[in-house]
């Protein structure tokens, strides 16, 4: 009995740990995911305020009643589905933004964007909307 707590144990802390990318590595994922290169130093900065660049992180309950989710801490009362089946507007599960393979997340980031600019982020309006607030990536 004892062995299988051991076990247990052992795969449940493998399980919870995410994911957490350098600075540098994130902007080489971002830019294999095609994101802009103008525009990276925001996108580093908005994740690194949302999620520490960690990809499972799943944010404390917000007013609403709302999660976020993932790298984009993206909100499952708008962009993303709790169900078993891809939902609401990125067509997406929840839970598939909390994995270490973020192209799920980069697509639905992209149609936030689109949609909403980088207002749509509260990490983005609160830390980075002056370009002396952004990261330095030039060794990146």
């Amino acid at each position: 009995m004892k062995y299988v707590w051991v076990l247990f144990l052992a795969v449940f802390v493998a399980h919870s740990q995410a994911f957490k990318f350098t600075r540098c590595g994130l902007v080489r994922e971002l830019r294999r995911q095609g994101f802009p290169e103008d525009k990276m130093r925001d996108w580093v900065c908005l994740i690194e305020h949302e999620s520490g660049r960690r990809t499972n992180v799943v944010g404390p309950r917000n007013k609403n009643g709302s999660y976020d989710y993932g790298l984009f801490q993206i909100n499952d009362g708008i962009w993303c589905s709790n169900s078993n089946t891809p939902g609401k507007d990125c067509n997406v599960k929840c839970s598939d933004l909390i994995t270490d393979d973020i192209t799920k997340a980069c697509t639905c980031a992209k149609k936030i964007f689109r949609i909403q600019g980088f207002l749509a982020w509260y990490g983005w309006r609160n830390h980075c909307t002056h370009p002396s607030d952004l990261p330095d990536i030039s060794m990146c």
